[in-house]
């Protein structure tokens, strides 16, 4: 009886895992998409903190992004 409640139990946090599971994303769902450029505002961040200046992000700095072959 035990078992059969153990696995049961089992079963359906695996399920409610697996439906949490993010969709991977295609080739043809990425390229061409334009996000926030993480890399450059860390750029612009760190060149404010050694020039002891503030940085106030209105809009960020796009990139858009390629699929290599």
């Amino acid at each position: 009886m035990n078992t059969i409640i153990f696995a049961l139990s089992i079963t359906i946090v695996a399920g409610a895992l697996g439906a949490c599971a993010p969709v991977q994303l295609a080739r043809s769902d990425v390229d061409g998409r334009i996000v926030c450029n993480s890399d450059r505002m860390d750029q612009v961040e760190r060149a404010a903190r050694r020039e002891n200046r503030e940085v106030h992000w209105i809009n960020c700095p796009l990139a858009t992004l390629r699929v290599a072959s």
